[in-house]
């Protein structure tokens, strides 16, 4: 469970940029997407892809709360 710590505390401390799921799958591999389901499921953080409306956008996690999501 000290994984899911850490990526939360970084999720947090990301704001309004937040962590792209890409990475988090890179770096948590091979739970990386279990993990970012289990975060999601547990409605405290969102995936959104960002920027809105350009071809350029990436999927990243955010707390809960922090716009721009």
């Amino acid at each position: 469970m000290m994984e899911v710590e850490q990526l939360k505390k970084r999720i947090d401390n990301s704001g309004i940029d937040g962590v792209l799921t890409s990475q988090i799958r890179d770096d948590y591999e091979p739970a990386g997407q279990m993990m970012i389901n289990s975060l999601t499921d547990s409605g405290e953080y969102v995936q959104r892809k960002t920027p809105a409306h350009s071809f350029d956008s990436k999927w990243r996690v955010f707390k809960k709360g922090n716009k721009p999501y």
